[in-house]
This record gives C-alpha cells, structure tokens and sequence, in this order.
C-alpha cells in the first residue's frame, strides 16, 4: 500500500502557476483602473489603452507572484521533481519563512520579473531599468509590508495583555479626539456628568429669569388694570 506524499513536503508546479495567476487578477483590477483613466486623458481609445493595461498588470503580478512562492517553497518543487523520478524527498523546513527569506524572495522576484517583462514588454534598452526598479520595488514593498504586519501583530498583543488585565482599548474614533488637532473631544464618565450638572444649571437659571419676566409683566399689567378701573368717568357734554 503506497502513502501519498505530505503536501507540507511536496509543491505542486500548477499550485505556484495558481496562486500566481490569482494574485495576477488581483493586480488586473488597479491596472484597468489606471489605464481607464490614463486613457480617457491622454487618448483617443481609452477602452483598448486599459484593456492594454489591466493584461500589462496581470502578466507582472502573474510573474512576480509565481517566482516568489517558487522561491519560498523551493524544497516542496524539488521534492516533486524527486518524485517524478523516483528519486528520495528531501526534508522539510523546521520552519516558516524568516524576514530575510521573504525580503530575499521578494527582492529577487521583483529582478526576474522587470528583466523578463521589461524585455518583452520595452525592448533590450529597458531590461537594465527594469530590472533594478523592479527590485527595488520588491525589497521597499517586502519591507513596507513587514513593518505594517508586526505594527498589527504588536497591537493585537497589546489588546490581548489588556483585556487579560480588564482594561478597554481605545477605539480609531478615541484616538482620532485625542489628537491636538481634533475638534471632538474624549470624556469620562465624571466629566460627561459635570458637564450635564453644568447645561442643567444654566438651563434652571434662565427658567428663573423667565418666570421673574413673566411675574414683572403680570405686575404691570395689573397695575394698569388698577388705574383704568379708578380713573373718573367724565360726562358726555350735550350739544
């Protein structure tokens, strides 16, 4: 009875050309986006100029994206390979990934893919820029994302040490009042009371004031009342 291969041990070629070819869709999307609008100001055809340029998007995303999960599980293609011929698989890494790795791998995809679509794409003058602006690409957006995934993983901890400790987190909203430049402002319970003893007060001062108005004209106008009443009535004078 044979055993299959562990899937952890062995990669698959098509499974490198599938998540390649997703991530390539993915990048499909801005690329139209930007070729729609590139065209619509600059030419006369701004269907075909981001038809043009989504299949552009695709073919870098589809090729930078293979070379890369081709580089990170090299020891699963080769096992593959091993197991066309019959040859023995090699061990698994003891281990995902590291910083360097991923740097590395981004690095050197962002190479391959401006040398190889830089020629096809721009001709042998653009094979030298491409490939040194494509790398460069890849290593600053290998570290971008690097530092924006262990920015989350930190706070995910420091929310998880707080809510062990019964302490709330602050939400976006909080921290966008607590800025300087913030027109809201963040209260306590205690202040949100003092404030609202404060409003009632002004609110019960101005009632006085209104009813010390209200009893004022009342007065005057029984005070005129009083002086109609005990003014004489003088005679009607005959003709």
């Amino acid at each position: 009875m044979s055993t299959s291969p562990d899937q952890t041990v062995v990669t698959h070629p098509l499974h490198v050309a599938k998540k390649g070819a997703l991530m390539g869709v993915g990048c499909t999307i801005p690329g139209l986006l930007i070729g729609a609008t590139y065209g619509t100001l600059r030419t006369q055809t701004p269907v075909l100029f981001s038809l043009v340029s989504g299949a552009q998007w695709f073919a870098l995303g589809t090729t930078f994206f293979s070379i890369r999960t081709s580089i990170l599980n090299s020891t699963g293609l080769r096992n593959w390979w091993n197991i066309t011929r019959g040859a023995p698989l090699l061990p698994a890494p003891d281990h995902d990934p590291s910083h360097s790795d991923r740097i590395r791998a981004s690095t050197i995809s962002g190479a391959a893919t401006g040398f190889s679509l830089g020629f096809l794409f721009r001709g042998p003058r653009n094979v030298i820029p491409g490939t040194i602006m494509f790398s460069l690409f890849g290593f600053g957006g290998q570290h971008a994302y690097e530092w924006l995934d262990a920015r989350k993983s930190g706070k995910a901890r420091e929310q998880m040490a707080m809510k062990e400790r019964g302490e709330v987190g602050e939400t976006f909203m909080q921290r966008i009042a607590k800025s300087k430049w913030s027109p809201m402002k963040v209260l306590s319970d205690e202040e949100y009371e003092e404030m609202m003893r404060e409003r009632i007060l002004k609110v019960d001062v101005e009632i006085a004031l209104l009813k010390d108005s209200i009893e004022a004209l009342k007065k005057e106008k029984e005070d005129e009342d009083k002086k109609r009443t005990a003014a004489p009535i003088e005679p009607q004078q005959r003709k």
